[in-house]
């Protein structure tokens, strides 16, 4: 076939690289063949000739003539795409956004973890690798390591079987006072023994989270006796005594401490080691007289001028007795010696023991 030379433009010739065909054909790569002796137009910037279609590109994305492709899929003027995946003006995007060969997007690198974080996360598995190593050495057989783990363990992990089923109380105690006050002759009149604790604690029924004061008196007595037992046996008989003594001008009052103290350790089997218990006891012995003074005050309505008090123990029969009309074990009373009142009652005080008397136990 015979070349196809177009009239120059600008004064430089060019020759059409495309063979025509017949009228209507198309050359390779698409473009269309031009009637002999047509004039090719000039190429326009950024355009390619139908013989430069696979490479020609202008600048910023200067697109080929429709429908002809760029390299690795470059599109032209409807949605076409620059080199290397690049959008041209229809959706294009910037270098930021960018698209890759295959048209995906360019994802930032994850940032690694702060130094803090793997620190934390290195601490926390070597805390439970410790729990479960010694929770496995526990349950293990005994061995001079589980005693070891267990004793370190025992006070943060160790349950024991009385959470669930905790030892109820055997024995019931109580505590009752007696008195002592002067009638209009005279005479010394003696009480008769009351029972301070189930006065408290008829305030107790239809309560579901009753107040401690509804129990002072069960409390006082257990830390009460618990100094007591701590004493030595020829102790204890000398403090169920009376503390009274004759006063100088007639009449009573009550022993000096510095007295008892010094009867008490001239018995004791350790003498000297042992005041510590001696003065722990007096000490509760005259908080205990205070409060018994005060109520049989308010009790019996009378200048009281001597108190003393006892302790009852009652027993109930075990859960295999528990139908059995004979009981099995024997009550039991420690009686405490008269207590000489060597002090006025605070009226608020007293006012306090006369409203729980009269509430629940009835002025005698």
């Amino acid at each position: 076939m015979t070349p196809i030379t177009r009239t120059p433009v600008g004064g430089r010739p060019d020759t059409l690289r495309q063979a025509q065909g017949p009228e209507g054909a198309q050359g390779p790569e698409g473009a269309e063949g031009l009637e002999a002796g047509q004039p090719v137009p000039e190429p326009v910037e950024g355009q390619a000739s139908a013989g430069t279609l696979r490479q020609a590109q202008g600048p910023k994305g200067a697109q080929g003539p429709k429908g002809a492709q760029g390299p690795k899929g470059a599109q032209g003027p409807s949605g076409g795409q620059g080199p290397e995946g690049a959008q041209g003006p229809s959706g294009g995007q910037g270098p930021e956004g960018a698209q890759g060969p295959s048209g995906g997007r360019g994802a930032k690198s994850a940032a690694p973890p702060k130094r803090a974080a793997r620190i934390a996360a290195a601490v926390s598995i070597a805390l439970v690798g410790v729990y479960v190593a010694g929770t496995l050495v526990i349950v293990s057989p005994t061995t001079p390591v589980r005693g070891a783990v267990v004793a370190a363990a025992g006070p943060y992990f160790t349950q024991k079987w009385n959470v669930f089923a905790p030892s109820i109380m055997k024995t019931n105690i109580t505590f009752s006072v007696q008195a002592q006050w002067r009638d209009a002759d005279g005479t010394l009149v003696k009480s008769d023994w009351v029972n301070v604790t189930k006065l408290e604690q008829q305030a107790v029924p239809g309560h579901a989270e009753p107040s401690r004061i509804q129990k002072s008196s069960w409390n006082a007595m257990l830390a009460y006796n618990a100094r007591y037992l701590a004493l030595d046996a020829q102790q204890r008989e000398i403090v169920r005594d009376t503390f009274i003594q004759r006063a100088d001008g007639g009449g009573y009052r009550a022993q000096s401490a510095e007295s008892l103290i010094a009867d008490l350790d001239a018995v004791s089997t350790t003498p000297g080691s042992g005041q510590g218990d001696v003065v722990r006891f007096l000490r509760y012995d005259y908080m205990l007289k205070e409060y018994a003074t005060a109520f049989s005050t308010a009790y019996f309505d009378q200048d009281v001028e001597r108190v003393r008090w006892r302790i009852d123990r009652t027993r109930p029969n075990d859960f295999e007795n528990r139908f059995s009309e004979e009981q099995q074990f024997d009550d039991t009373a420690v009686t405490f010696g008269w207590r000489h009142v060597d002090d006025v009652v605070d009226p608020e005080t007293l006012a306090v023991y006369r409203d729980v008397v009269t509430r629940y136990g009835g002025a005698r």
